[in-house]
Formats: C-alpha cells, structure tokens, sequence
C-alpha cells in the first residue's frame, strides 16, 4: 500500500505552468470595440488551463468570428490576419482586420400579403410602414439594423387590425462586387382582428367594473393599438393603479373576438408627496400633494395641492367620482389663491364642479365655477370682483401617436360667460389652441403652435382676472417673464419663433416676438424641453423648461 501511494505520485509531477498572453487588435474603432468584447480569444485569456494548442486554436476561431463580426457591421470583404509572437512574456496575439469597403443599401422591397394587400382602410399603415422603414438606400448596411427595421415594420402593420402581422420572408442579397446590399421583405398581414370579451384581474379593493368604465375599445370593435395605450394611461391617470397592462390574445384563431386581458396592480390607498424646484417663471418653488384614492371605502378620489414660490402661492382642494360607464366622471373643487405679478396682487377663492368626458383622446368637460377676488395695488384695494361661470371644453385630437406625435393635430376649445344677475361685470369669454405636427423627414420635424383667446364685455373691471389672458412663459411667446431635429431615438435640437400679446381692446399690432434655440429629450410622458429664448421688445435672453405639450 506504501508503494503504491509512492508511485502515484510521483507520476503525477508537477503541474504545467498556465501560458499568458495578451491580444492586440489593428481595426476602426466601432469594428474594435466590438472584437474586444465579443472574440473568445479575449474572454478566454485568463483560463487556468491555457497552453499553446488551445491558443492556436483561438487564433483560428477569432478569424473566423472576425469575418463575422465585420461582416454583421456591412463589411463584407474583410481581410484578416493574425499571429503569435512568442518571443517574450506574455506572448502577444496581434490581430489586424481591414475590413474593406462598407456594403450600403442599394434598394428596398416591401410586400404585403394576406387580407390587409386588398384593404382600403390598412393603406395609411402600409404607407406608415414604407415612410418608417429605418434602413433605406444609400444607408450603410448592418445586420442589427436590417432586424430592427423589420420589427419596426411589423409594429407599424400590427398596430390597427392586423395584429397579428408577421414577416413572412425576407432576404438582403449582398453583392461583393458592388458592394450593395438588395433588401426584400414581405409582411402578412394575418386576418382582421375585433375585440371580444374584456377580462379583468388583479382588483382587491375595486370593482372590475370601474376598469371597464374607462375603455375606450369594447366588444366588436377593431382592434386599435393606439386606444390600448390611452387605457392604460387613463387606468393610470385615476390613481387607482400603480401598474396597468392590457392586450389582446393575438393567436389568429380568436381574430374574430379576441380576449382583451387586462392586469392591474393597485396603488397604494394614501399618497403623501413634495418637493422643491425651481421655474425659469416663478423661480423656487415648493409643492406638496395628498391624495386618498378610496375615500370611506367608495372609491371617491379626495386630493390636495399646495404650491408656493416668489409670485403664487396657491392650495386646491379636488374631489372626484368614481368613473361611470364611458369614461364619464364629476369633479368638485375648491380653491384659494394669491399672485404676485409686478406688485400687482390678487387675491381669489373659487368653487366648482365639472363633468368630464374622459375616455377618448381628447376629453371634454361642462363646468361651473363661483369666484371672488381683490385686487391690491400696495395696500390698497384697487376692485373687487365676482362671477358664476358656465363654460365648455372640448378637444379633438388626430395624430400618428399618443406619446410623441409626429403628424396630426391637437385642438382644444372653450367657451363660456357669466351672466348679468351672477356676476359682477357681464361677459362671454372663448380661447382655442392648437398644435399642428409636420414630419419634415426622417430626423426633421416642424411643430406650429398656435393660441387665441377674446372676452366679450363692456369693460374689463369687474372680472375676476382668472378669465383674462396674459401672455409670456414656456407655452405662449417664449423670451418674456410670466404674464426638431432628433439627433438619434431620443434626444433633439430645436429653433423656434413666437409671436403673440394680449390686449384690452382689439387685435393691434404690436406683437411681441421670441426666438432661440432649445433641447428636446423623449420621455413616456412626453418630450422634455428646455429653450433659451430671447425676448426682442425686452432685449433680454430667458431659460424656459417644461415637459410634455400643452399651453
């Protein structure tokens, strides 16, 4: 037994020393970086077990996997060579690709198939899938933006009808010669999708029937990614829900009508919130917010705000129904609220109710408010003022998104007045806005904003200065105190020119101009924007930031 023990080891020796290298790679620096991360011959580099024949064997794979790589990034003719230098410690592995001259798109072929070829109404969304495709003639060639651009294109055929639209085939034809890539895709449509049932899961505290109240799809109705999204936010936008997820079964079989599951996670029943800011209108700012979302378990929506900086200071208070079927619900507000412009100070307190109209893309609302202000100038009361309001808002909005439009508009209106025996100066008041969304090209958008507004009345004194205009401010003539091109998928560089004023009487023509320069970042929630402008009558250069668009 001694022996044996003996023998075995001494067979086994010592063990062999670990061979080192290092690898140097000769290649542009997109192509590079690429090999660095992704050639075995780089991750295997510290194997405890490393000896010549295994390097020699990596050396052979990281040709191999270079003429991939190179050729993933539209190089197809890429010569590479490699070898070992041995004559030091570590060993070195230098790796030269010069990868030739890039393959660029030549043409593009995009096909239809199945009931959408020969469907009027699936046109627009053909067209939206040809004007998007991302990889176009004269684009170098690369096989993750060839995949993208075909999962682009199915996104764009799925989103109205057709969800479930696949490729069907595709192939890019590379011609080493020319050095031109060929591009072929045929998209089936599959058949024409309708809803059916709606299901719902994940309520405790709610009933499912106040997630179906605010559907804007129902059972027989084409299927339309777009009102999809606007569930989700209006879902969302309730405070019920701190997640909200719905879809259709996208299985071919059920077209005819398909299951529309929707999944929420509830929010928390109190939310408490604040913070402190700053505004390029009012400057420091401090916020705070309350809400109970389930007040006395009737799933009535009591909120609270308080915001104070150096020119408003301002509480509200909101209480709202539950959403009735077709996404129709009752506010009832109460406010107070002092500003600061120009030592000009108002005071106000006001009270309303509205039913709102929210289930659509552009909501609409019948409201009534009571108001009653002082005005002071120093310590003086400069008037006092009074009205019941009565007013009517309504949107209308058509465009290729809901989150970052490109094409389409939104329009808004409102009109409204108080009479004679409820107020203290009879008027009758009207403002519209809308935004127009110009695709200039395929980086390029052109953004026309526009706003007017009129009060009707025998003199301005004696309405409560809630319902006057004042113009300046990051959504109205940029450049005065209060009173695109996207460069990749996400941020952007603006110039822009406003015009516009208020005036007592009339339409005159002292219009007051900004203009500059700004930056834009897409977000879920909208654009965020911040623009340098420049005030011409003031001569005085302003940081407006907002998020999102409105006025």
């Amino acid at each position: 037994m001694r022996y044996a023990l003996t023998a075995l080891v001494f067979a086994a020796g010592p063990a062999a020393a670990k061979l080192d290298y290092r690898v140097e790679i000769d290649a542009p620096r997109e192509l590079k970086d690429v090999l660095q991360k992704g050639l075995n011959i780089v991750r295997w580099r510290t194997d405890p077990e490393m000896d010549e024949e295994r390097l020699r064997r990596l050396v052979d794979e990281a040709i191999r996997e270079s003429r991939e790589a190179a050729a993933t990034d539209g190089y197809f003719s890429a010569h590479v060579q490699a070898q070992i230098d041995s004559s030091g410690e570590p060993w070195v592995v230098r790796l030269r690709v010069e990868p030739g001259e890039r393959t660029r798109v030549s043409d593009v072929d995009i096909r239809f198939s199945g009931p959408a070829s020969t469907d009027g109404e699936a046109r627009p969304y053909m067209q939206r899938v040809r004007q998007n495709w991302t990889l176009r003639p004269g684009q170098p060639f690369r096989q993750a933006e060839w995949e993208s651009a075909k999962r682009q294109a199915v996104r764009d055929l799925s989103g109205y009808r057709y969800a479930a639209a696949s490729i069907a085939a595709s192939e890019a034809r590379i011609d080493p010669q020319t050095h031109s890539a060929s591009l072929q895709v045929e998209i089936a449509s599959g058949p024409p999708f309708r809803l059916g049932e709606l299901h719902i899961t994940g309520t405790r505290r709610y009933d499912d029937a106040l997630v179906a109240n605010l559907a804007p799809l129902h059972a027989g109705d084409v299927y339309d990614r777009e009102k999809l999204i606007l569930y989700q936010r209006r879902l969302l936008e309730t405070g019920y829900f701190a997640s909200v997820q719905a879809e259709i079964d996208q299985q071919p079989g059920v077209a005819d009508a398909a299951p529309l599951r929707v999944s929420v996670i509830e929010a928390p029943k109190y939310h408490v919130e604040w913070g402190i800011g700053y505004n390029t209108d009012v400057g420091p700012r401090l916020q705070a917010r309350y809400t109970n979302q389930d007040v006395l378990s009737t799933a009535w929506r009591f909120g609270s705000t308080l915001n104070l900086d150096q020119k408003i200071q301002n509480l509200q208070l909101d209480l709202n129904t539950p959403p009735r079927e077709g996404g129709i619900w009752d506010s009832v507000f109460t406010r107070a609220r002092k500003q600061d412009i120009q030592n000009d100070v108002t005071r106000e307190f006001a009270v309303g109710v509205s039913r709102n109209y929210g289930a659509s893309a552009a909501p609409s609302a019948l409201l009534v408010s009571a108001h009653a202000e002082d005005e002071r100038i120093g310590d003086v009361i400069a008037s006092t003022a009074h009205a019941v309001y009565f007013g009517l808002r309504k949107g209308f909005r058509r465009t290729d998104a809901l989150i970052s439009p490109r094409q389409g508009y939104v329009l808004s209106a409102e009109v409204g007045g108080a009479p004679n025996a409820l107020a203290s100066q009879t008027f009758v008041r009207g403002v519209a806005s809308a935004l127009l969304f110009f695709p200039l090209g395929r980086q390029d958008d052109l953004l026309l904003r526009g706003q007017a507004g009129a009060v009707r009345s025998a003199a301005r004194e004696g309405i409560p200065s809630t319902f006057l205009f004042r113009t300046g401010g990051d959504q109205t003539v940029r450049g005065y105190a209060f009173e695109t091109r996207w460069i990749g998928d996400n941020w952007g560089i603006a110039t822009f020119f406003d015009a516009g004023n208020a005036w007592d009487t009339g339409v005159r023509t002292d219009i007051a101009t900004g203009y500059g320069v700004g930056a834009r970042f897409r977000t879920p929630i909208g654009p965020i924007r911040a623009d340098l402008a420049y005030g011409a009558r003031n001569s005085d250069w302003r940081l407006h930031f907002s998020v999102g668009y409105g006025f």
